[in-house]
């Protein structure tokens, strides 16, 4: 099926009945009494909104587990260490462990001196309340983040000295990730944030890497945790919107992006995509997004007391029957648009570049919706837009009021 066609449709349809609707997100649906109206709206740039927010994800190729490591979870080491989960998944350390795991195939690198297996029992023949275990335990999380942290420094991914017990901030974590993925997925340029010069942050900005939320003056502060933004509408969006906040969750979101839209996995020949395939999880988190409770986003209300009736089930399937044959092709859109560069500036970027100089110039001799259309596509083709930018409604307001 023609690609364009796929990409380019609007499905429209609604259902309607009387039944009742909740005045507010407290209180039941089902006891409110009103009309409503489930209607839905597949849009022209589904891809657009294939990640946008964590997701189950099915892989037809995972990563075996390391050869060596031992069966030794997050959770253990956040229990023997006596942290807090929020605070380990916003720490250094606790980024790099998930980042080793994410990776898959680097070997850890236990010391040859100490039997862990000794330890460990060493750890059950001690008093559960005694400050000797308490010292074990601590000492065995210590060695297995040793194991995990030594091969990310020699993969040359984080250096040692950048190794300590602060906060995984938002330049920290693009660091990290950008000597992982710069030479697989090149920094464009032209991300010209207020606050900083640090090209990792300002790549994964481009990128979209979820966390690295842009305010509307163009600020991130870059040595803060990693943020996200209230409205779904605006995730991996450079436009303004509601101010950004932090949420531990972000740091395992940016994983499941980069499993999902970048060259995610770790070969010895470099980094390759993942298969995935579509599960129950995604395709439902996917058409909820375009279902609309008399005519607002159904997700905005936060109660989802109609879930179970036949009218929503009816407009998710349909949603679902929609995207199953398209899912491939809608993927394969999302990461090509990774792996171009965004639009920061609509003077600099769409009216003097020079790319578009000859749809510019045609629109502005005839300013036919066909010359804004071909503006349009040539944008589109070139940049990663956001959802927010990306409409021929838009395209057109700039070509009329940026100068």
């Amino acid at each position: 099926m023609d690609g364009k066609t796929i990409l380019g449709g609007v499905l429209i349809c609604t259902l309607c009945f009387t039944g009742i609707l909740a005045p507010t997100t407290t209180q039941n649906i089902a006891e409110a009494e009103s009309d409503y109206m489930i209607t839905y709206e597949l849009p022209p740039n589904p891809e657009k909104y294939l990640f946008s927010k964590r997701q189950e994800i099915s892989i037809a190729n995972p990563q075996p587990i390391p050869f060596g490591l031992r069966p030794y979870s997050s959770t253990d080491y956040i229990n023997d260490m006596h942290v807090n989960i929020d605070e380990f998944q916003t720490s250094k350390k606790g980024f790099l462990w998930n980042v080793y795991h994410f990776i898959g195939i680097l070997p850890p690198a236990y010391p040859t001196d100490v039997n862990m297996e000794d330890l460990d029992r060493k750890i059950d023949n001690v008093g559960d309340f005694s400050d000797e275990r308490v010292k074990l335990r601590k000492a065995r999380a210590q060695i297995e983040m040793n194991a995990r942290l030594q091969p990310l420094v020699q993969a040359g991914y984080v250096m040692p000295n950048e190794i300590d017990d602060g906060i995984a901030t938002k330049e920290f974590v693009a660091t990290v990730l950008y000597r992982m993925f710069g030479k697989t997925r090149p920094y464009h340029g032209g991300i010209d944030l207020k606050d900083s010069e640090n090209v990792s942050v300002r790549w994964a900005v481009e990128v979209g890497v979820p966390g690295f939320v842009v305010n509307k003056e163009k600020y991130i502060d870059p040595q803060t945790l990693l943020t996200m933004n209230l409205d779904p509408q605006t995730i991996l969006s450079m436009s303004p919107g509601p101010e950004p906040y932090v949420d531990s969750s972000t740091y395992g979101d940016l994983f499941y992006f980069i499993t999902l839209i970048m060259p995610g996995k770790k070969t010895d020949s470099g980094w390759e995509y993942y298969q995935v395939e579509l599960n129950e999880s995604m395709l439902s988190d996917y058409a909820a997004q375009f279902i609309q409770l008399n005519g607002d986003p159904y997700l905005s209300y936060r109660n989802y007391a109609l879930h179970g009736t036949a009218e929503y089930k009816n407009a998710a399937r349909s949603i679902r029957d929609w995207m199953i044959p398209r899912f491939p092709q809608i993927l394969d859109q999302a990461r090509k648009d990774a792996m171009k560069p965004r639009v920061w500036d609509w003077s600099r970027d769409l009216i003097h570049h020079p790319k578009f100089a000859k749809q510019v110039a045609a629109y502005r001799k005839n300013k036919s919706s066909k010359n804004v259309d071909a503006v349009y596509h040539a944008v589109r083709e070139h940049y990663n837009l956001t959802i927010r930018q990306d409409s021929p409604a838009i395209i057109k307001s700039v070509l009329d009021n940026v100068k």
